[in-house]
């Protein structure tokens, strides 16, 4: 026979509660154990261990249901960054391959989808999201993709306003080549450390209904 392991984890928050509990429940099962069931006076006994229920029942059915509400708000907040940094990607990449390009008419075709307006709507999304009741790596990720969406304007406000004529080539001669090679490794990192699934719609309206959404996908 196989032996099986059980191990037990717990938060600092649930251990307390536990240890507050815990007096409660020890003089309920006290009561239970040591009521006289014979005596006239049991059903008054039986109604005092009621209404000690029925307090510990009002007080832990709101506490579970705030903590369950926390964290669905929790989740659907990472899946909201989840699916930024997916965005943020796709709009990185698609910057990356105008910039490699070095061609006017893959500027002016960036310039029609309105790309440079996407990175501003990436970056007021980023800053949008709360850092409130995160871990320390959590909000490690969202400060990077905020410093991503950061960088991601400088280079797009930069991109817009290239002069062809006066610097032809532009891969070799942009002026954020290596803010490039720094930051593209930087969304792999966060993508690969985030939960990638589908937001809520009302934590993601001002992401998922961005203009553009569909047109760095499809290219």
């Amino acid at each position: 026979m196989f032996q099986r392991e059980s191990v037990v984890k717990g938060t600092k928050p649930g251990v307390l509660k536990w240890l507050l509990l815990f007096p409660f429940l020890l003089v309920l099962a006290g009561l239970l154990f040591f009521l006289p069931w014979a005596n006239p006076n049991a059903p008054a006994w039986v109604q005092a261990v009621g209404s000690i229920a029925a307090i510990l029942a009002a007080w832990q059915i709101p506490y579970q249901h705030e903590r369950l509400r926390a964290q669905k708000q929790k989740e659907d907040l990472l899946a909201s960054v989840s699916w930024l940094a997916l965005r943020v990607k796709n709009s990185f990449d698609h910057m990356a391959g105008v910039i490699k390009k070095s061609d006017v008419d893959a500027r002016n075709r960036w310039l029609f989808l309105a790309s440079p307006l996407d990175w501003s709507i990436h970056r007021d999304a980023a800053r949008e999201i709360p850092l409130t009741e995160f871990t320390y790596d959590e909000i490690s990720w969202l400060l990077s993709l905020r410093a991503i969406t950061e960088f991601g304007v400088l280079c797009a406000e930069s991109l817009r306003t290239w002069d062809f004529e006066a610097r032809p080539h532009l891969a070799k001669d942009f002026p954020y080549n290596d803010g490039i090679e720094f930051h593209r490794p930087q969304i792999e990192w966060v993508l690969k450390r985030l939960p990638l699934r589908a937001p809520a719609k009302s934590s993601t309206s001002s992401v998922a209904g961005a203009p553009g959404a569909s047109a760095d996908e499809d290219l």
